[in-house]
Formats: C-alpha cells, sequence, structure tokens
C-alpha cells in the first residue's frame, strides 16, 4: 500500500489536480501448469518476486548448502557497518582438511579495500576471503558464525545453521532450499553491493600496486538472458546454486541442492527458469490501440481525444494466482486537452507481485466513423496526432 500511494503522489504531481481513482479486473484465460523436469537436484525451487513458491521439491529438507554460505557472510559482513574502503591485512588462510579448497591466494601482509574483500569472495568463491571477511568483522571466524546464526533467526530461515563462514563440510552445517531462495531474495533486494557483485562476469582488485583478476565462477551468467548470478556451491556430499534471473518485467529466483555435478545443477536451474517464464501467461494490458479514458478536445468539430499508452505494455500473470487487479489513476472526465499531454497511469498487480505499470497521454482523437473531418482536424494529423475513429475503450 506504501508503494501505491507513493505512485498516486508521483501522478498528482504528473497532472496537477486531484486524480480519480478506478479500479478494474481483468481475469485471463490461464492453461494447466506442468512441473519442470529435474534431473539432478534432490531439492529445487523458484520463488517470484513477491516470494510466492511457484514450485518446489524437498522445500524444507536439510541439504549441504556448500560455498551459498558465502551470501550470509556477505550480508552479515555489510550489516557490521565497516566501510568499504577500510583497508583489511591479507594474511594466509589453510584448509588441511580440504587442500582442493578453492582460495584467492593474495599476497600475505599486503591490504585490500573490505569492498574488494567481499567482492572476490562472492565472484570467485574464495574461501580464504570468506574466513579473513568473519575475522575483519568479528575478531574470528568462530564469533562471526554466531552473529550469521542469529542473523539466519532473525530472517526466519528456520531450517539453517551455520558452522563456518565459507561452506566447506563440517557437522551441523545446514541448509534448505526454501530458507536458502529467500535469503537470495532478501540479499539481492537490500543489499546494492552483492547484487553488483554477484552479477559481475569477473572482478579485478589492486593489490600492492598489482591487478589480480578473479573469473565468476557462475556458468549461467552471460548464457542464459537475464540471468543475474547469486552462489555457487560445491563439496564432496552435494553440489548447488542459488539464483536469480530476469526476464520481462518477472523477477524468479532459484535454489537447487544436493545434485551430483556442476553441469547438472546449472542445467536444472535453467529448467527450472525455463518451466515458470513457459508458465507465465503473457497479458496485454496497455497499448496505443487501447484507450483507457475520452476526454474533450477543446476546438470539438464532433471529436474527444484518447488517453492511451505510448508503447504497448505485457503483463506476466502467473495462472495459479487469481485475477489481475489494475489501479487506474486519470484526469477528471471534465478535463480537455490538445494532445501530447500526461493524463493518467496504470498499475497492474497480482497477489502482491508488481506485473505492469504505464503512463497515459492524450494520444488520438476519437469520434464517430460518420464525423466529419474539419479542415482544422486534417491540420492536427499533418502535425503528428493521429486520428483514431472508432478506437475501443477498455473498461
Amino acid at each position: 500500500m506504501r508503494g501505491l500511494a507513493r505512485f498516486g503522489a508521483r501522478l498528482a504531481v504528473w497532472l496537477g489536480v486531484l486524480c480519480a481513482c478506478a479500479t478494474v479486473a481483468a481475469t485471463p484465460a490461464f492453461a494447466e501448469v506442468g512441473e519442470p523436469s529435474l534431473a539432478e537436484a534432490d531439492a529445487a525451487i523458484v520463488l517470484d518476486a513477491a516470494g510466492h513458491v511457484l514450485y518446489g521439491r524437498n522445500v524444507d529438507e536439510q541439504f549441504v548448502p556448500a560455498s551459498i554460505t558465502k551470501l550470509m557472510t556477505a550480508v552479515c559482513a555489510l550489516d557490521s557497518g565497516i566501510p568499504l574502503d577500510e583497508q583489511i591485512t591479507l594474511r594466509a588462510v589453510d584448509f588441511p582438511d580440504e587442500p582442493a579448497a578453492q582460495k584467492a591466494n593474495l599476497p600475505e601482509g599486503a591490504t585490500i579495500s573490505f569492498g574488494d574483500l567481499l567482492r572476490v569472495m562472492l565472484v570467485y568463491s574464495a574461501n580464504d576471503c570468506a574466513v579473513m571477511v568473519g575475522e575483519a568483522v568479528s575478531g574470528s571466524e568462530a564469533a562471526f558464525v554466531d552473529v550469521m546464526n542469529a542473523k539466519a533467526a532473525e530472517l526466519g530461515l528456520t531450517e539453517t545453521h551455520y558452522a563456518n563462514t565459507h561452506g566447506l563440510e563440517r557437522e551441523g552445517h545446514l541448509t534448505s532450499a526454501r530458507d536458502q531462495a529467500e535469503l537470495g531474495r532478501y540479499a539481492l533486494l537490500n543489499y546494492p553491493l552483492i547484487a553488483q557483485a554477484v552479477d559481475m562476469p569477473s572482478v579485478t582488485v589492486n593489490v600492492g600496486g598489482q591487478d589480480y583478476t578473479f573469473e565468476t565462477t557462475d556458468a549461467l551468467l552471460g548464457s542464459y538472458p537475464g540471468a543475474m548470478g547469486i552462489k555457487t556451491g560445491q563439496v564432496e556430499s552435494g553440489v548447488t546454486f542459488l539464483g536469480a534471473v530476469r526476464q520481462e518485467n518477472a523477477t524468479l529466483y532459484s535454489c537447487v541442492l544436493g545434485c551430483d555435478t556442476s553441469e547438472g545443477r546449472f542445467a536444472d536451474t535453467r529448467a527450472l527458469w525455463d518451466w515458470a517464464y513457459g508458465a507465465y501467461e503473457h497479458e496485454t494490458v496497455a497499448s496505443p490501440a487501447i484507450a483507457a479514458a475520452r476526454f474533450r478536445y477543446p476546438l470539438r468539430f464532433g471529436w474527444d481525444i484518447a488517453a492511451t499508452s505510448p508503447d504497448e505494455v505485457v503483463a506476466l500473470a502467473w495462472p495459479d494466482f487469481g485475477r489481475l487487479a489494475t489501479d487506474v489513476k486519470m484526469a477528471p472526465e471534465t478535463s480537455a486537452f490538445f494532445g501530447g499531454e500526461r493524463v493518467g497511469a496504470a498499475l497492474w498487480t497480482q497477489d502482491d507481485r508488481t506485473l505492469a505499470a504505464c503512463g497515459y497521454e492524450a494520444r488520438g482523437l476519437v469520434g464517430d466513423a460518420s464525423a466529419s473531418h474539419d479542415p482544422v482536424y486534417e491540420t492536427l494529423i499533418l502535425r503528428g496526432l493521429p486520428g483514431i475513429p472508432g478506437l475501443p475503450v477498455r473498461v
């Protein structure tokens, strides 16, 4: 409701008048929604931008998160308030039980900004950087893990418990697909540095006067339209991926846990995204050919002027979530416009998710087909104001 209030306030500025409101709803003809075909994931989920579950499999069962863990590490690090330009002294971090653990291996004793340390951790999934992030914030990794678990409890992630900052396998280090998808949605909506970093194909940092470049571990970035990253994970007992994607004004958050291979987690994520976008219904809710209202044309001559969207607007509606609600704010019916003025706007929603929005302009003359074409009307046509005889009005 606060969003709609801000929307209405902006519209009042556009019009300079008190807007008249009308709420209408349309019920699209929805098709049956099947299920995605997954090859490896033991647990999987897809959420929309409002947090609605579009599909789920074993969403509350516990699995190892692997390096998805680093998303919570970044969230808690940013919550700490440490300035992003604060210099952190690098040290060597070893993992004796996991000699193959991925590390950035930046030069010991040199310094790096706190923000760059976070970016290398997120983009390259550097385990040594995750340890140093925790130490920089809380003095020790163990103390920082307490902060991570407190944050999980605050966010209602009931199936999540952290034992380290990086995600290498430890007893009791577990999560669920639902918890991680919700965390991904929360992180991208509230932490600009995280949203920017996880969408980077690579990151270059300068340490000790030398540049170091690290490539992303996310194979979907740049290969799947609209992919926005988030985090990969891989340990012996399971391969994981937490992802986000945006197409046609619809954002999805997905998580797959318990996969067997790196390729399998990406293939299952593609299958989830393809299924979801294939299931959405495309509704044309506004276009230059649909008049939302008619107003007086000051020169009259038997014609009104229509309020239309300058572009076609398509909303992606989910089949199981019911009717589309349209909130229209339009200038009073008694208004008169010559053409080109902003006269109103509309917002389409479905179960709290914003589907689309548009502004309406006085764009075309409307009248009966038998109306005489006055020379003034012809002059307006030549000046670029379209005539739309018999244009239908959407109600």
